[in-house]
């Protein structure tokens, strides 16, 4: 009998050793944020300085990520399978925009960039300078008097304007621009497939030093690098580039809401980082480091004295 009774008291302390473990488990367990993944530089390394912030600064959260563009990443908000969207370019689609924030599924927590300058650029050489081939050329409207400079290697009757990426939202502005204009007849227009392509585009004319024409925007490496001239008339609407996130992140993450309620930065520390990225060849959570050892002015700002304490100890790590 007293084996008996030992028996069932060491199963009893047995099963409370691991019923305590695993609550100790299920406490330690951290609240996961999602944070879609867009395909340009400057989102992604936005993403990695927030995800540093809350998994060394604040307690209990991981950070994932979700690739992606635009319109996926906000349907993915809207949905709940994505937290939180660090570069919204909302402007590109506000159709989307619209229904999210009418569904209540998506919170607008402002801007994270003031502005995010859209249009059709030409490289400073062409138009200013001893050496500038078309120095009368001002805005869109001048373009067809200067076809013959920005040749299409496939088309050499006509120019070529690289309008944009496919899939992207800012297509149809470049579109309606080019229609506006009434540019079919002295140009065609190239539509790159990744933001990458375009951007190799532009980056081979000016080492080469030829002219050049197409959309491109800020902040980005290239903008940071090369020295371009918007033309008028191609000026995008004002890009408000807010932090969107899914509506169940108030009640999950309300710390993490709050920290991005702050988030903000400017157009000239993106280009700086993002062009030092490609100098240095950094991945993105090395950009994303570099920002924080050395923009603390900027992002002390977005939390308390604290937090900052730790994060900046888990960099010095």
């Amino acid at each position: 009998m007293k084996r008996l009774f030992a028996l069932i008291l060491s199963i009893a302390v047995l099963l409370t050793f691991f019923v305590s473990c695993e609550k100790e488990g299920a406490s330690a367990k951290k609240t996961v944020i999602v944070f879609g993944d867009l395909s340009w530089d400057s989102a992604q390394v936005h993403n990695r300085i927030a995800a540093y912030i809350i998994e060394n600064g604040l307690d209990g959260y991981e950070a994932e990520y979700m690739a992606g563009d635009t319109v996926p990443i906000m349907n993915g908000i809207i949905q709940g399978d994505v937290d939180v969207d660090m570069e919204s370019w909302h402007k590109n689609v506000p159709e989307i925009y619209r229904k999210g924030i009418e569904s209540g599924n998506m919170i607008d927590l402002g801007e994270n960039l003031p502005d995010g300058p859209q249009g059709w650029w030409v490289p400073r050489y062409v138009v200013e300078g001893p050496d500038a081939v078309a120095p009368g050329l001002k805005s869109v409207e001048d373009l067809p008097n200067y076809a013959s400079l920005f040749k299409d290697p496939e088309d050499p009757s006509k120019g070529v304007v690289y309008a944009g990426v496919a899939g992207w939202g800012q297509l149809t502005t470049s579109e309606e621009i080019f229609e506006t204009y009434k540019l079919k007849d002295t140009f065609n227009m190239s539509i790159a497939g990744s933001g990458s392509a375009l951007a190799g585009t532009m980056v081979g004319a000016d080492k080469k030093r030829e002219p050049w024409v197409g959309y491109y925007w800020a902040p980005t490496a290239v903008m940071g690098k090369l020295d371009m001239v918007r033309l008028e008339g191609s000026e995008f609407p004002k890009a408000d580039i807010n932090i969107l996130v899914n509506s169940s992140m108030l009640e999950k993450a309300p710390e993490v809401v709050e920290m991005l309620k702050k988030y903000s930065t400017s157009v000239e520390d993106n280009n700086e980082v993002l062009a030092l990225m490609d100098q240095n060849e950094w991945d993105t959570t090395q950009a994303a480091e570099w920002f924080l050892k050395n923009k603390e002015d900027v992002w002390t700002e977005w939390v308390d004295a604290s937090v900052a304490e730790k994060v900046k100890a888990a960099l010095q790590g």
